[in-house]
């Protein structure tokens, strides 16, 4: 599936299957501007760990490791998921977990 984004305001666009979206991570109070990549064919949300570290985000230790597998098969250079962080998202207005 391709999907082209002729007209894109403040969204970065590389006509395949996803794109990057200017977002505020909200945790606990504190605010993260970032940009968030929207891939079409995910199918779960992750947050950067370099975003979480050097912003300082409350983390949570997962009860079992999470393998990252790429979309092309290959497994991902940081191999597993160890933490998460519970946060809303905003999108202009819109507001989600």
């Amino acid at each position: 599936m391709k999907v082209v984004l002729e007209s894109c305001n403040n969204i970065v666009c590389n006509k395949t299957t996803s794109f990057k979206i200017p977002v505020i991570l909200c945790v606990y109070g504190k605010k993260v501007q970032t940009k968030a990549l929207v891939d079409l064919e995910a199918t779960t949300n992750f947050v950067n760990r370099v975003i979480m570290e050097n912003n300082n985000l409350v983390t949570y230790k997962l009860a079992n490791l999470y393998c990252v597998i790429n979309t092309d098969g290959t497994p991902n250079r940081a191999e597993y998921i160890t933490k998460y962080v519970q946060a809303y998202v905003e999108i202009g207005l819109h507001r989600t977990t």
